[in-house]
């Protein structure tokens, strides 16, 4: 369904009700339309908010969108050179973000799904994206993309059919109160932690910081909702019960026990759960992740048969583990779209279940891993030591922070080769690639490596 046709609408009246404190000037007509933030697609009839960023101000494009025939705007300041025409209606708020947040929650109150709110220093996404299976058998809505900060979980929720039941929202951060803002908008029922680690240290300077941030989804809850935590370690947990005194889910991994594995799934039994579960997916920490969607889902009401059903039909989105054949046999993984240690390991484990993937010959290609700060040097060494002791068959890395991670692995006994640039290791990666190989390519997404992923998939000529 066209995301236009179901968009929430609303009337000048009550626009004026949710934004407060606010000045109206113009006609407060009786249409109805949905909010846009974007200039380039507004339709007449719709009303137009200016969001300003850090690169950004919709402010300047204020004309263009009365002239693209907006019902009103809903600005923090209105430009001088504006010609506003008296049947377009101006709301003057102090804060346009705050006002986009206020009309969601307006919206989401009136439509009132279950909101199964995710975050964590990885597996956000494949999470998000594993709730959204799990409950398939319901009207669910879903983050779209990245549409996990200040800007995208409004613009999600007022994308929501008014018949929705279940509402799964992704949400990240760049710093402290951030996840608060948006947990305070979208008031999760069920709230997951995949896990916290060592991503973003670079923002928030220490690990505990780290913890803080993502516990303010819990903060935001109400005592009757469900937090869910995939990997609650002591600090976790103890932050996590600060905060929240409603129940706890906890993972561990005697919660899951693999049945079968094979080429291309997973086949699981979980703890307090009757019947099986499967995944297209492998290794102990999708399984986790898994297991978060799963718990959540029971909380949303969902049936065992309905939740094993949905979980069936997940598929990894696209960077973050989907596996691909190239021409000359080799099965390629790409993880191109980030990289953290932990995500790392979770990858390289994964590749070397013989189970899963079966090729003799297992090639992973590192970039560097962002957002690391003061532990940026000491965190590439680790990794590298902890590939040092592995069995893959080749590391290359890529860029010259990726090479503390192949310099740390030296000695190993494959080969480990620390590549200036992408075009130095296909150099060295093609020739060895057949039938019989694998090869794992995952960096942080400013490492761009899904050029490389896309030059591997490029037909030869």
């Amino acid at each position: 369904m066209d995301a236009k046709s179901y968009a929430a609408e609303f009337t000048a009246p009550e626009l004026a009700s949710f934004l407060s404190p606010v000045q109206a000037e113009g006609t407060m007509g009786a249409g109805r339309g949905s909010i846009s933030t974007d200039t380039r697609s507004i339709a007449p009839g719709q009303w137009y908010l200016a969001l300003k960023g850090e690169t950004f101000d919709g402010h300047r494009f204020v004309q263009r969108a009365i002239e693209g025939g907006a019902a009103g705007c809903i600005v923090a300041s209105l430009p001088a050179d504006v010609k506003v025409p008296e049947s377009c209606l101006i709301f003057a708020v102090n804060d346009t973000l705050a006002a986009y947040h206020q009309i969601a929650k307006a919206y989401l109150n009136k439509v009132k799904p279950f909101v199964i709110g995710v975050t964590g220093s990885s597996g956000k996404t494949t999470t998000k994206e594993m709730c959204a299976a799990v409950v398939a058998a319901r009207r669910f809505h879903k983050s779209a993309a990245n549409e996990n900060n200040e800007f995208g979980l409004p613009k999600t929720i007022l994308s929501m059919p008014p018949d929705t039941e279940i509402l799964v929202v992704e949400m990240a951060m760049r710093g402290l109160g951030q996840i608060a803002l948006l947990a305070r908008t979208a008031k999760p029922d069920a709230g997951i932690i995949t896990g916290v680690g060592t991503a973003h240290i670079e923002l928030l300077g220490s690990q505990e910081n780290i913890i803080i941030a993502k516990c303010e989804m819990l903060e935001q809850m109400e005592n009757e909702g469900l937090a869910v935590i995939g990997n609650p370690t002591e600090p976790v947990v103890a932050r996590a019960r600060k905060v929240f005194s409603g129940d706890l889910a906890l993972f561990s991994d005697a919660d899951v026990a693999e049945v079968a594995v094979s080429l291309d799934r997973t086949r699981f039994t979980v703890r307090g759960f009757e019947g099986e579960f499967e995944i297209n997916a492998h290794g102990i920490r999708h399984m986790q992740d898994a297991w978060c969607a799963i718990v959540a889902g029971r909380a949303a009401g969902l049936s065992n048969k309905e939740i094993a059903e949905g979980l069936a039909t997940y598929k990894s989105v696209e960077g973050r583990g989907n596996r691909l054949k190239l021409d000359n046999g080799a099965v390629l993984i790409d993880e191109s779209y980030n990289a953290n240690p932990d995500s790392v390991k979770c990858a390289v484990e994964a590749l070397l279940d013989k189970r899963a993937f079966p090729q003799a010959n297992k090639y992973v290609v590192l970039g560097e891993m962002a957002e690391l700060g003061d532990s940026t040097e000491l965190l590439h060494k680790q990794t590298g030591q902890w590939l040092r002791d592995t069995k893959i068959s080749m590391l290359l890395t890529v860029g010259s922070k990726a090479k503390i991670i192949a310099d740390a692995a030296e000695g190993a006994s494959f080969a480990v080769f620390a590549c200036d640039d992408q075009a130095e290791a296909l150099e060295l990666l093609k020739p060895q690639l057949s039938a019989d190989s694998c090869v794992m390519i995952k960096g942080s997404h400013c490492a761009a490596l899904d050029k490389m992923v896309e030059l591997l998939k490029a037909p030869k000529e």
